[in-house]
């Protein structure tokens, strides 16, 4: 299989099925688990499942503090990838970005104010 090459994954069957193959559990703690990869030995952050939130797989610089790990401005990136931009702008008062496909907010407000996850 391709090598995860970025640092965040929405927590798909896919992806699922590639953590049950080529991870391993290291740890849990809170709201979390640490992965291992086998192959390059590279720290991953699994969200605990929960039916009403989204999960996310974080690829993690260390596993010093892994569970306090703030990943919030990556979850908000891959929101924007997933649903795209537009050339209008944000409606959110004095905000300069771009809305988001078939929205009329940016990924920043959609995450921060309206919880919008993907």
């Amino acid at each position: 299989m391709t090598e995860l090459s970025d640092k965040i994954y929405y927590a798909d069957q896919t992806i699922l099925n590639r953590i049950e193959s080529e991870f391993e559990l290291i740890d849990r703690k809170d709201w979390y688990r640490l992965y291992r990869n086998k192959k390059d030995n590279s720290h991953w952050r699994l969200d605990e499942w929960d039916k009403y939130q989204e999960q996310f797989f974080v690829r993690l610089e260390s596993t010093d503090n892994w569970a306090e790990y703030n990943d919030q401005n990556l979850r908000i990136e891959l929101l924007k990838k997933h649903r795209g931009t537009t050339d209008q702008k944000c409606t959110w008062k004095d905000c300069k970005k771009n809305a988001l496909t078939e929205m009329a907010i940016c990924e920043f407000h959609a995450y921060t104010e309206m919880g919008l996850r993907k």
